[in-house]
């Protein structure tokens, strides 16, 4: 009998104990000393007999039963077994990925016996939260001073656009002319992405608010950061947008198109934009109402959702912007003061003229 060891988990410790995370099954169990020293005898197909031959009988006993409940538990995958073809097809899909793409994934897939609170269990377990444990705030100020944006008009001119029209004009743009930007057109961008929906203002007890872009539970973890260059009326370098007072807020860090690329990924088009945008998520606001790890997909799928909305108002206004994901977190963090554990870094949209 060959075996190996199962690429679909991981191993971490906790509390003395080595404990085997199988993320693909949601399982979750302590192995002892003698397996985890077993294991790594295993990182190939390796035979059983082979491996225990030079052993005496009594330590070729005692193994074998070690091994044996390993294989049981899945720890160890028989070559040729129902577990090794269903791993080999798993792998083919994500492997190239890698297994922290796969732990990821199938960690905050949900299964078939996955049990959901209806409505109101939800709202009863929430107005209990409430009593406890107070909702994080849904809009963030620094307190210092800030910049009034000019307000959203009720008929903005780029309003009028048909939708349609919008939608097949949208395109990703990475090269942009020497137009201006002007300082009602970031207002107005950043008080449809950002601020509070004009229909719906009123933030809600447990800390939902409602916005032109969807997010899950209305919880809007998405903070946005504002890069502008050469745009009157705003301070050079980055600000952080206050959405429920509709102002930016200086950061005093000023970047050069070269150090913005470098950021980007060394992607120069997003250095030469006169307005940058970087999204990141402050996840306590998701995690408050959702503790389960699936919860983090949703914060990925609303930057989407605020991404596919600055795309179309810039499309409306008239200018190109494009979206990128390839960051170097850790410069971004550095600029916007972000702590990683807490806020993570999502993407950015460059925005700016028309290329003549």
């Amino acid at each position: 009998m060959r075996v190996k060891v199962a690429e679909h988990a991981a191993l971490f410790y906790q509390d003395g104990a080595v404990v085997w995370d199988d993320y693909l099954h949601h399982r979750q169990f302590a192995i002892s000393e003698t397996a985890e020293l077993l294991c790594r005898k295993f990182t190939e197909f390796t035979d059983v007999d082979a491996l225990l031959a030079p052993l005496g009988e009594a330590d070729q006993t005692a193994l074998r039963k070690v091994l044996d409940e390993l294989v049981d538990a899945g720890v160890l995958l028989v070559e040729g077994s129902p577990r090794h073809e269903a791993e080999r097809r798993m792998l083919a899909g994500w492997g190239a990925w890698g297994a922290s793409a796969r732990h990821f994934h199938f960690a905050s897939r949900t299964l078939g016996d996955a049990p959901y609170l209806g409505p109101d269990e939800h709202d009863a377990v929430l107005d209990a939260k409430l009593t406890s444990e107070p909702p994080p705030a849904p809009f963030r100020t620094s307190g210092g001073p800030a910049v009034p944006l000019p307000p959203l008009s009720d008929d903005p001119s780029w309003g009028t656009s048909r939708l349609l029209d919008v939608l097949l004009s949208r395109r990703t743009t990475r090269e942009f002319g020497p137009g201006p930007v002007g300082l009602g057109q970031v207002g107005e961008l950043l008080g449809v992405l950002g601020a509070p929906s004009p229909a719906r203002s009123r933030i809600g007890r447990s800390g939902t608010v409602f916005k032109t872009s969807p997010s899950g539970g209305g919880r809007h973890p998405v903070e946005i950061y504002a890069h502008v260059r050469g745009i009157d009326g705003l301070t050079p370098g980055w600000h952080h947008y206050d959405g429920l007072a509709h102002a930016l807020e200086p950061l005093d860090v000023l970047w050069s198109a070269e150090e913005m690329a470098e950021a980007a990924g060394d992607q120069d088009w997003v250095g030469q934009a006169p307005l940058v945008l970087a999204y990141t998520a402050v996840l306590e606001r998701t995690r408050w109402r959702y503790d389960t790890s699936r919860a983090y997909r949703v914060v990925q799928m609303d930057v989407g959702h605020l991404s596919q909305t600055a795309y179309l108002v810039a499309t409306a206004m008239g200018f190109g912007i494009g979206f990128t994901a390839a960051l170097r977190d850790e410069l971004v963090e550095q600029a916007l003061r972000c702590d990683p554990y807490h806020e993570v870094v999502l993407g950015m949209s460059a925005m700016g003229p028309l290329p003549q």
